[in-house]
């Protein structure tokens, strides 16, 4: 009886393992806190001043979720004009992996490609109140170019499009009489400030770990289920 007790033992133990392994990429974005928790785990520096990354105090600014991926953008509380964005996508048993982030100060508005989805996001934070109107064009003089295209009617927004169009992206800004806007005011960067662009390569090793850790669980618990197993009674040959 007690090979079957700890063969029962061993099985929550197991699945208890299991659960801590996924969740431990997977998490739970349900408050602000934990989306915050998220990006400084995922994109912030440990040093300060590295020139692969900053220091973050993320403030939340937009959330969107399309199918199986989900974007989060932010700002920060102490980087001036910081922008950034992180993505992850959705696991079999709930919760959110991180999968890319990007950051960087200067530039009024963003875009970025969701991965591995023909989805364009573009999003501002504080944008100008000149700025009516952006596209996201490799190419003004060729129309295939253009992947996005959309007015700015607040200062913060987060806008996001399907196209399976994917050139260098990038972005033009126009007055509300149509007259671009120049570059260096409004899309130059903050060369001071890291702008790093974060990738996380095998995504899924989590689930490869868990299902190993299931496999050689099992095979313990069974061996401990079968030494429980009572045995039968010897046939007794009659004297």
């Amino acid at each position: 009886m007690r090979y079957r007790i700890l063969a029962g033992i061993l099985a929550v133990l197991t699945l208890l393992g299991a659960w801590c392994l996924y969740r431990g990429d997977f998490q739970s974005l349900r408050t602000e806190e934990q989306k915050i928790q998220a990006i400084r785990e995922y994109a912030s520096a440990d040093v300060t001043g590295s020139s692969l990354g900053a220091v973050l105090h993320p403030v939340i600014l937009g959330d969107a979720t399309i199918g199986d991926r989900r974007i989060i953008t932010f700002t920060d509380s102490e980087i001036d004009g910081l922008l950034g964005d992180i993505q992850f996508r959705r696991g079999f048993l709930g919760g959110w992996q991180a999968l890319e982030a990007h950051y960087g100060a200067g530039p009024v508005i963003q875009t970025t490609r969701l991965r591995d989805r023909d989805i364009q996001v573009v999003y501002a934070a504080d944008c100008p109140p000149e700025v009516a109107h952006y596209k996201v064009q490799a190419n003004l003089e060729n129309d295939a170019t253009l992947m996005a295209e959309g007015d700015v009617t607040e200062p913060c927004f987060l806008h996001v499009y399907e196209t399976d169009r994917n050139y260098f992206p990038d972005i033009h800004l126009y007055d509300k009489d149509g007259n671009e806007l120049p570059w260096a005011d409004y899309l130059a960067s903050d060369q001071s400030v890291p702008s790093p662009g974060i990738g996380s390569a095998e995504t899924n090793l989590v689930y490869w770990f868990c299902g190993i850790l299931l496999l050689v669980g099992w095979v313990i618990i069974k061996f401990a289920w079968d030494a429980g197993a009572l045995k039968p009674p010897e046939n007794k040959e009659a004297a």
